[in-house]
């Protein structure tokens, strides 16, 4: 049996997600700077970027998931995604998330939440996605941008993936590290068009 055809609320949703923009790596150097003295923006940020993981599975992430028992930090991170049920890629974790974890994790019990917020040492629960989301939004208007209608935290999750293919155009590369099943699906998420497909096809012989 095939699938069954999108309702006119997701489409509207799948629209919304391929249209997110990402971050460009200005903004992302610009904003570790302003949110250096905020641990939890601090770990959103670094780890969004690095991690490229969707929001369920971000914010699911507990201490365990980036350091070991002895206290050290993990350099990479593999995580079972919820909506496919597949694991990720081993993703290396960068210096500016290895700071953040050594700054704000070393004391926390290894069960923790990465990511809770005021309210997270009563409810020992992470922030929601929505809380995630005004938090994008509030990075983006203090960039100064204009239309932060146009952010939301599938552009943190673009972010590394869509630097990665403009310097290497390779959609294979960027689809594995995303954890989707398909180049075209990682194309129309990146907002590759087929123009651009069909320009860098183009640009190759063999």
């Amino acid at each position: 049996m095939g699938k069954k055809p999108l309702n006119e609320q997701q489409v509207k949703t799948l629209r919304k997600i391929v249209s997110d923009k990402p971050l460009h790596e200005q903004q992302v150097k610009t904003l570790r700077k302003i949110v250096s003295d905020k641990p939890l923006h601090e770990l959103l940020l670094n780890l969004s970027v690095d991690l490229m993981l969707r929001s369920s599975d971000l914010l699911s992430l507990r201490v365990k998931d980036v350091l070991n028992e002895s206290g050290s930090v993990k350099k990479e991170v593999k995580v079972k995604q919820k909506k496919t049920g597949k694991t990720t890629l081993s993703i290396p974790l960068s210096k500016n998330s290895i700071d953040a974890i050594k700054k704000h994790l070393v004391d926390k019990d290894q069960e923790d939440y990465i990511f809770k917020g005021q309210m997270g040492h009563f409810m020992r629960k992470p922030i929601c996605s929505q809380q995630y989301a005004r938090i994008v939004k509030g990075w983006m208007k203090k960039l100064g941008v204009e239309d932060v209608s146009e952010y939301s935290t599938h552009s943190m999750r673009k972010t590394k993936p869509s630097v990665i293919y403009d310097k290497t155009h390779n959609v294979d590369a960027v689809r594995r590290l995303l954890g989707q099943s398909s180049v075209t699906a990682t194309s129309a998420y990146l907002g590759v068009s087929d123009n651009s497909a069909l320009e860098l096809a183009r640009t190759i012989n063999i």
